[in-house]
Formats: C-alpha cells, structure tokens, sequence
C-alpha cells in the first residue's frame, strides 16, 4: 500500500472530519470533546496538535501559536519539524477517523 505524504494525510483527515462534523464543523465544545473520545479515542491534546499541524500546512502557525510561551513554541516547532512523527501522528488520527461509522448529531 503506497504511503501518503503529508499533504495527502491532511487532506484525508479533513474529508473525514467533514464527515463526521458535517457542515457546522467542529467548534471545540466540551461535549464535542467528549463525543470525539468516545466515538474515536481521539483526545482533545491530539486535537490541538492537529490544529498546529492545520496551522504549519496553512502559514499561519506564528499567528496561531503567538499565546503560547516559548517552551510550548519550541515543543510545537520541533514536533513539526520531524517528518515521521507528523506522519504517524496524521496516520494514527486519520485510522481513527476511519474507525468508525458515527457523525456527531447536529
């Protein structure tokens, strides 16, 4: 089976999260949090490691990491500098996604 590239891995996460959100997307509530771990095991700490992942793909990672002190910024950098690990982290939470069938109730 061909391994995807970063990119593709991103872009199956989100064809999976429009999915299971639907049109409202996503908005961090407490019980969506909740719902997430439930239905894929996917805590809200690997959410927002997505979102820097989201961050570092789109360009805006500075803006969106600016609250952070330079500690987490440089934990946040060196995470994303390391190919393999995005790679299985994006791997590991797209095979969650894909592990099963539900959509969060609008």
């Amino acid at each position: 089976m061909k391994r995807l590239i970063r990119s593709e891995l991103i872009e199956s996460v989100l064809a999976e999260m429009d999915r299971v959100w639907g049109a409202t997307g996503f908005g961090g509530e407490v019980e969506a949090y909740a719902w997430l771990k439930t239905n894929f095991g996917i805590s809200e700490e690997e959410d927002l490691q997505w979102q820097d992942v989201l961050s570092d793909w789109g360009g805006t990672l500075d803006e969106d990491t600016a609250d952070l002190d330079e500690d987490e910024k440089e934990q946040v950098e060196a995470f994303l500098q390391d190919d393999s690990a995005v790679t299985a982290f994006l791997e590991t939470l797209l095979h969650r996604y894909k592990s099963s069938v539900a959509t969060y109730p609008s």
